[in-house]
């Protein structure tokens, strides 16, 4: 009998599946990639049918399930599902599945990784997340706060934010603080006492002016995550991987941050068929990733 096939089955309610993750996918080493695109609540069962019911046990861990799309509460709400349907059978039906939505998950995962090899333990440490209620934004904030720090999420109006706030609180059991940023005064407000400061909003919008975050010492640690000028943090090239700059702190920025979420994506893909039944959340994404930074 020919080798089984590594099937990796990409869920997405998006139109069009990721491109992106589609080649990550086969990069990583998947035989194939199957597009399950405009997926809705109602087809999850089928799904995880198709999946669990096509191989005999030991070939299970040849299939697994990736969770895309722009969205990561519905994300989320596609992983409580299928965790759902395997609980209603057999233990040995199983197959891993991996939530990525929008890559939050492992942009985050990077970017938190640069940041904690930059500065140590985070314990104690206060962050603010630029525009932060978009699915990165969320991300690496759920994980800074998981690591000890007090979190700020801004956002242009202050009930999006307090949303976003609500919403992590509910799921992930984190505090993070909304806070209202629209002007260079709020922004001021909103970095001038933090440790570190992550820029995640949309591409060409910058958010942090040097002439503003130059003037907070206590700012140990800059990161941004757009990668198109004009960058969200004005001074941070998105080449920097730690850099320091003349009066100590620590830049990082966007190619830096995506080459390490590369590298963990495909790390991500390939632990999927290592065994069947693996679900690899955010947490395990960042605990990928983390390893991964630790190799010479």
């Amino acid at each position: 009998m020919p080798e089984m096939k590594k099937i990796l089955v990409y869920i997405s309610p998006e139109k069009y599946s990721s491109l992106f993750d589609l080649i990550l996918g086969y990069d990583a080493g998947a035989d194939v990639v199957v597009p399950y695109s405009d997926t809705s609540d109602q087809d999850i069962r089928d799904v995880v049918y198709s999946c669990v019911y096509t191989r005999g046990s030991s070939g299970r861990k040849n299939t697994a399930i990736f969770i895309g799309g722009p969205d990561v509460n519905k994300g989320e709400e596609f992983m409580s599902a299928i965790l759902k349907i395997f609980g209603e059978l057999p233990p040995e039906f199983r197959v891993s599945v991996v939530a990525d939505p929008h890559g939050a998950h492992t942009t985050s995962s990077a970017c938190a990784v640069k940041i904690k090899d930059a500065l140590g333990s985070l314990k104690g440490l206060s962050a603010t997340i630029l525009a932060g209620t978009g699915p990165v934004g969320q991300s690496i904030a759920i994980i800074l706060a998981r690591e000890g720090c007090r979190v700020k999420i801004t956002s242009r109006k202050l009930e999006k934010a307090k949303k976003v706030c609500r919403i992590i609180k509910e799921k992930y059991k984190v505090d993070a603080m909304p806070f209202e940023a629209k002007d260079d005064r709020t922004i001021e407000k909103a970095v001038s006492d933090a440790d570190i400061v992550v820029a995640t909003g949309p591409e060409k919008i910058t958010l942090l002016p040097q002439r503003i975050w130059t003037k907070y010492p206590r700012i140990k640690v800059l990161a941004d995550v757009n990668a198109v000028p004009p960058y969200g943090i004005e001074g941070i090239d998105p080449r920097d991987d730690r850099k320091k700059t003349v009066d100590g702190r620590t830049t990082i920025g966007a190619l830096s941050i995506g080459s390490l979420k590369i590298r963990a994506h495909h790390r991500m893909v390939e632990k999927l068929f290592e065994e069947k039944g693996q679900i690899l959340d955010l947490w395990k994404i960042y605990e990928i990733t983390q390893a991964i930074s630790e190799k010479p």
